[in-house]
């Protein structure tokens, strides 16, 4: 979208830019698709122009589609985390740009969370589809900068990083369904863990990653082992919530909802902790799905909501360590000094 909500292709065509198709991440080039999906069509219903699917394709059937044109312009809003898959589609376009000699132009955007970084750096061992880069886990880069991470070469239009997301500033396009504001994304950063277990996330509900729980959780003792654990800037009280579609779709689920009472922090304690609770009540716990969110090997420590702050800290510090030495290189825009 333009800062006037017109949609990019739109604006486009309308300037006389000759587009041949369109083609999209997950969740689809109109953005429809649930977690996982990526909705196949045959045209844009806003251009009428040929529209393809680039999610869960192999690298010969990516190269094949993107040989069909002489310049790719990759146009994505990204939110700052390692596993929001649109760095992983990133990766993957350069790469088959690279084997059939196609230009790509990446048209950078503001990234909402900042230059701020925060978890920790992935290992190799643990790369996915939903950690590519060996980045932190919070990046604080653009999407212009992770293509550069990839390809020094890479060919960037720079946006305004400083610009601001909000009711008086850039409007918040979601970019996927379970993202429909800013508070839904400052949750995502740690709450999306709680994915790698057997509770909701609050998926199904009018509040993803706001709600987490399942049926038959103790939600008041759920609350308050939560709270007594002092996690800066949030509250948890207990709720009840029966999600729509995704995990425990149709069936009343007993949990808490987080709420922020102060500044923006760093979440991922937040979502370790969260775990940890759940565990404690018996919840299961998907060690293989948590060590590739987090993008480092499973211990047990990890659900101990004590340890959780402890961990968080040290990633941190590592964190902008390894940005200061090993990003540096392929950022666009100046860093303010408070960011490291």
């Amino acid at each position: 979208m333009t800062r006037d909500l017109v949609p990019a292709a739109v604006a486009l065509l309308q300037k006389g830019i000759r587009i041949e198709r369109l083609f999209g991440p997950e969740h689809g080039v109109d953005g429809s698709g649930q977690a996982g999906e990526a909705p196949e069509m045959a045209a844009d219903p806003l251009t009428g122009l040929p529209a393809h699917s680039l999610y869960e394709k192999t690298p010969d059937e990516l190269a094949a589609l993107i040989a069909q044109v002489d310049t790719l312009l990759v146009d994505l809003q990204d939110v700052g985390l390692r596993y929001y898959t649109f760095v992983s589609t990133l990766v993957q376009v350069l790469g088959a740009a690279r084997q059939r000699g196609v230009r790509v132009v990446v048209l950078d955007r503001p990234n909402p969370l900042g230059f701020a970084v925060s978890g920790p750096i992935l290992q190799p061992a643990y790369r996915s589809f939903v950690g590519m880069l060996e980045l932190p886990l919070r990046h604080g880069l653009t999407l212009g900068e992770c293509a550069r991470f990839v390809d020094p070469g890479v060919e960037v239009i720079p946006c305004d990083p400083q610009a601001a997301f909000g009711p008086e500033a850039l409007p918040w396009v979601p970019p996927s369904p379970n993202l429909p504001n800013l508070e839904s994304l400052w949750l995502y950063t740690g709450v999306a863990l709680v994915e790698a277990s057997a509770a909701s996330e609050g998926r199904g509900t009018a509040l993803p990653f706001g709600l987490v729980g399942a049926p038959g959780l103790d939600a008041a003792r759920l609350a308050r082992r939560l709270n007594e654990l002092g996690l800066p800037g949030v509250r948890f009280r207990p709720t009840f919530f029966t999600p729509y579609f995704s995990k425990h779709q149709g069936q009343r689920c007993a949990g808490v909802q987080v709420h922020r009472v102060g500044p923006p922090t760093d979440l991922l304690a937040v979502g370790l902790a969260l775990l940890g609770a759940l565990a404690e009540q018996g919840v299961a716990i998907n060690p293989d799905w948590l060590q590739k969110l987090l993008g480092i090997p499973f211990t047990p420590d990890l659900l101990e909501p004590e340890q959780a702050r402890a961990h968080t800290h040290r990633w941190a510090a590592e964190a902008r360590a390894y940005a200061q030495a090993q990003l540096r290189t392929c950022w666009l825009y100046p860093r303010p000094n408070l960011a490291f």
